[in-house]
């Protein structure tokens, strides 16, 4: 291949992958000293929140120089493995592998533990006002769990571990990704399955529109595709060169015009939904002193109103940025 050919490369490579220079970063704060093990953001961008290994979790409203609550778990000595704020943001969800709890988010109170038996937590969901919390188990079972009513259903239709769930606002419908390479819509009030799409290999990211719009599921290598409901047709795959492409957070925008997306590779991506193009990417920050040096992208936010992302890290950092205003043209 002479030198020339390989330039054709390199530049193809930077026109497919959408390269673009980062963001202004508008503002920037340490949420964990230590680095962050998980991290949600509210819907509306209002709160953070943030499980780290020197403060429990810690709920970080937009631009604070403090945390406004520290909750810890009962079972101190167990890491906090998830972390879930309700769509309207009334509520938080924090689990370990063996005990959930759920928490008001505006007086910081804490509405229940409750411990597991036998499989294992996963992930945690919850819905609007903590109507339906769904738990996501090493086992391949789910749980949806009504904590006013006590009601509970398992849910059995994936034969694997199952590593991520969301959940609409309603607590209606859960949307699972599993390592049996399916992901799963089913419905919380029957049990029964809406739909499932197969992959050809674990799912490990899924994320589900606000307004019931589309479906985001993602395997462990290079299937990751958006599906639109209610029919559960194909509307689009992420068009990528990479030979594996593994994505530790995914978030649509209020519209469902923009997927957000973070990678375990400090890689924050904006995606056009309709033709999986990517539109804009950038890394997140690192903490000079902090090793190692890399950070996974745990949450990430779009602010429709103001063109802004927010992203929280494993490195510890809250950062937001300005897109132009013509950022996707």
């Amino acid at each position: 291949m002479t030198f020339r050919d390989k330039l054709y490369l390199v530049a193809l490579a930077l026109v497919v992958t959408g390269c673009s220079p980062a963001p202004d970063k508008v503002h920037q704060k340490i949420h964990a000293q230590q680095g962050t093990y998980v991290a949600d953001i509210a819907d509306d961008g209002s709160f953070s929140v943030v499980s780290t290994n020197e403060n429990g979790i810690l709920l970080w409203p937009r631009y604070a120089n403090d945390a406004k609550f520290q909750w810890q778990h009962d079972d101190q000595t167990s890491q906090i493995i998830a972390v879930d704020a309700s769509f309207d943001g009334s509520v938080v969800a924090t689990s370990t592998r063996v005990e959930f709890a759920l928490w008001d988010a505006k007086s910081g109170e804490n509405l229940g533990f409750w411990k597991i038996g036998s499989g294992g937590i996963q992930d945690v969901a919850v819905s609007n006002g903590g109507s339906t919390i769904v738990l996501a188990k090493r086992d391949g079972t789910q749980i949806a769990f009504n904590p006013s009513s006590g009601r509970r259903i398992e849910f059995y239709g994936h034969t694997e571990r199952v590593n991520v769930v969301d959940i609409s606002a309603n607590g209606f419908y859960v949307l699972s990704g599993s390592n049996d390479a399916s992901a799963i819509l089913w419905d919380t009030r029957s049990g029964q399955i809406v739909h499932k799409w197969e992959h050809k290999n674990r799912v490990t990211q899924v994320a589900l529109h606000p307004n019931a719009k589309y479906v985001f599921t993602s395997g462990s290598t290079d299937n990751a595709k958006i599906w639109q409901l209610p029919d559960g047709s194909e509307y689009s795959r992420l068009q990528f060169i990479d030979r594996q492409k593994i994505f530790s957070s995914a978030r649509f925008n209020q519209d469902g015009s923009v997927l957000i997306t973070g990678a375990p590779s400090r890689r924050i991506t904006l995606w056009d939904t309709q033709t999986g193009k990517s539109l804009k990417h950038w890394n997140v920050g690192l903490v000079e002193e902090r090793n190692p040096n890399s950070a996974v992208v745990l949450a990430v936010h779009f602010y429709d109103n103001e063109n802004i992302v927010l992203s929280e890290s494993s490195a510890g950092l809250a950062e937001w940025w300005q897109l132009e205003s013509n950022w996707n043209e």
